[in-house]
C-alpha cells in the first residue's frame, strides 16, 4: 500500500520497504568502495602504463574532487526531475565511466573515465538519504539510516582486501569492471521495485546557473587545496591562489543565493536548528574520526614497531564495531529520541579520546584496539541518528537538498579534519632546516617517544571536536523546526 501527499510516497509495504533500504545501502556501498578499492591498485596501474606514482594518483584525486563539488547540484535536480529517475540516470553513468576505465588505453583517457565515474558517483551518495525521507515512513529512517551507515561501513573495510584480491588475480581493470554487473542488477530492482513519483508535485522552477557555477568551483578549489597543499607546500603560489579563488567562489555563491529568486541553495535551511546543529555535530565527528584515523597507522608501524599487516587488522576494529552498532542504533531512533542517541554517542567518543592518551605509553596494541573499538561503537551509535535527524528536519519538498548539504559537509569534515590532524602531527617531526610535507617520509628517524607526544595532541585535538559535537547535539531542539520553511519554491 502506498500513501501519498504532495511531496511524498509513503510505502508501506514491507517487502518494498526493504527493496528500497537495500537497494539504496547497496549504492552506498559501492560508492565507498570505490573511494578505496582503486588505491590497492595503483602500483599496478602505474606499471601498467609505465607513469610515475604522481600522475597515477590523479586517478583518487580526480574521483574526490569531483564527487564532492558535484553533490550540491545532484540534491537540487532530484528535487526537480524526480529521486529516481536522478538515481537510475547515476547508476548508467556510474557504470559506463566504470566500463570506460576498464578498457582506458592510456592514463589520460583513465582520469577522464574517473570523472565520468565520480558524477554517477555523486548522484549514488547523495540520493540515498532523499529517497529514505521521501519514501519511507517516519519510524523506519532510523533504522534506514543505521544500514546505510553499515553498508558504507563494509565499502570502507572491504576496499583495500577486495582491491589486491582483484588486482592479483584478475588484473587492475577488473576493479572497476566489477561495477558494471552489480550496477545492472541494481538498476533492475529500481525499475522493478521502486514506486513512481507521477503522482508527486516536483519543483518546477529555473535553473541557478550562476550558482551551479559558483557552487561547484568553490568546492573544487577548496578540495584542490586542501589535498594538494601537503605535495605542493601550503604557502606555494598555486596552493594560496586555489585557496583565495576558493573563498572568491564563495562570496559570489552566497551573494547569488540572495538575490536569485530560486537558488540553488535555500539560505533559510540555516535557520532551522533542528537542520543546522545536527549537520555541526556531524561535520565535527567526520572531522575527529577521519582526521584520527589517517594519523593511527603512524603511530602503529613508527610507534609501536607493528607490522603494516597487524596494523591493518587493528584498525579493522573501527569499521567493524561501526557496521555492528549502526543498524541497531538507527532501529533504536525509531523508537526514542534520536537526540538522546546522539548525546550518548558523542559523549562515549569524547571519554575515549580523553582516556586514552593515558594510555598510549603502554605497550602492545591493546589501547589503541580498545580506544578504536570504543570509537567505532560510540560513532555508529550516532551517525544513523543523527542523519535521522537532518533529514527529518528539512521540507518535506526538498530532501535532495537537505542530503547534498549532509554528504558535502561529511566529505568536507573527512578532508579538513586529515589535513588539520596532519599539519598537528607533523608539528612534532620538523627537523632543523627542512621542510617536511609527508611525515612517513621522516618519522622513522625519531623516537617513539616523539611520535606518541604527537599523537597525544592530536588525541586532544579530537577530544575537542568531540566536545563540540556533543554541544550541538545537545542544543539541537527536541522536535524538528522544519516548519519554519514553507513547502513551496522560496523566492528570495
Amino acid at each position: 500500500m502506498i500513501n501519498t501527499d504532495s511531496n511524498q510516497i509513503i510505502v508501506n509495504d514491507p517487502r518494498k520497504q526493504r527493496w528500497i533500504i537495500y537497494s539504496i545501502a547497496l549504492a552506498t556501498f559501492m560508492c565507498m568502495l570505490d573511494n578505496y578499492i582503486v588505491n590497492i591498485s595503483l602500483p599496478s596501474i602505474s606499471k601498467s602504463f609505465n607513469v610515475g606514482i604522481d600522475g597515477v594518483s590523479w586517478i583518487v584525486i580526480v574521483y574526490l574532487l569531483i564527487l564532492t563539488s558535484a553533490i550540491p547540484f545532484f540534491g537540487k535536480l532530484g528535487d526537480r526531475v524526480g529521486l529516481i529517475k536522478l538515481f537510475i540516470a547515476g547508476y548508467i553513468v556510474f557504470i559506463s565511466g566504470s566500463l570506460l576505465c576498464g578498457i582506458s588505453p592510456s592514463l589520460y583517457m583513465l582520469i577522464f573515465s574517473r570523472f565520468m565515474q565520480a558524477i554517477g558517483g555523486a548522484v549514488l551518495y547523495t540520493v540515498p538519504s532523499a529517497i529514505i525521507t521521501r519514501f519511507l515512513p517516519p519510524e523506519k529512517r532510523g533504522y534506514s539510516f543505521g544500514i546505510l551507515a553499515t553498508a558504507a561501513a563494509v565499502g570502507f573495510a572491504m576496499g583495500s582486501p577486495l582491491g589486491g584480491l582483484i588486482t592479483a588475480n584478475f588484473g587492475w581493470p577488473w576493479v572497476f569492471l566489477i561495477n558494471i554487473p552489480i550496477g545492472i542488477v541494481a538498476i533492475i530492482i529500481v525499475l522493478r521495485k521502486f514506486p513512481h513519483e507521477k503522482e508527486l508535485a516536483l519543483v518546477r522552477e529555473k535553473f541557478d546557473i550562476p550558482g551551479i557555477f559558483y557552487c561547484f568551483f568553490w568546492l573544487l578549489t577548496l578540495m584542490f587545496s586542501l589535498n594538494m597543499g601537503r605535495k605542493f607546500g601550503w604557502t606555494s603560489p598555486l596552493i594560496v591562489f586555489s585557496f583565495i579563488m576558493s573563498v572568491l567562489f564563495l562570496f559570489l555563491f552566497i551573494r547569488q543565493e540572495h538575490i536569485f529568486k530560486f537558488p540553488l541553495l535555500d539560505l533559510r535551511l540555516f535557520r532551522i536548528k533542528g537542520f543546522t546543529y545536527p549537520n555541526l555535530a556531524n561535520f565535527f565527528v567526520f572531522m575527529a574520526a577521519n582526521g584520527t584515523n589517517f594519523v593511527l597507522p603512524f603511530y602503529l608501524i613508527y610507534a609501536l614497531e607493528v607490522s603494516p599487516e597487524k596494523a591493518g587488522l587493528v584498525l579493522m576494529a573501527f569499521p567493524v564495531t561501526n557496521m555492528i552498532t549502526g543498524p541497531i542504533a538507527g532501529k533504536a531512533s525509531d523508537r526514542m529520541s534520536p537526540r538522546l542517541l546522539c548525546i550518548i554517542g558523542a559523549s562515549i567518543s569524547l571519554a575515549a579520546t580523553i582516556i586514552f592518551p593515558f594510555t598510549m605509553h603502554l605497550s602492545g596494541t591493546l589501547p589503541a584496539i580498545t580506544f578504536l573499538l570504543i570509537t567505532g561503537f560510540s560513532i555508529g551509535l550516532f551517525l544513523p541518528p543523527n542523519n535521522n535527524q537532518i533529514m527529518s528536519s528539512a521540507p518535506k519538498d526538498s530532501p535532495g537538498v537537505a542530503s547534498g548539504i549532509l554528504r558535502t559537509l561529511t566529505n568536507l569534515g573527512s578532508v579538513i579534519g586529515v589535513v588539520i590532524f596532519e599539519i598537528i602531527f607533523s608539528f612534532f617531526f620538523v627537523e632543523k632546516n627542512s621542510t617536511i610535507t609527508n611525515p612517513a617520509k621522516t618519522l622513522s628517524n625519531f623516537s617513539p617517544g616523539s611520535i606518541v607526544t604527537g599523537l597525544y595532541y592530536v588525541i586532544i585535538f579530537a577530544a575537542v571536536l568531540y566536545g563540540l559535537a556533543l554541544l550541538f547535539s545537545v542544543i539541537t531542539p527536541k522536535k524538528s523546526m522544519s516548519s519554519l520553511m514553507t513547502s513551496s519554491p522560496v523566492k528570495a
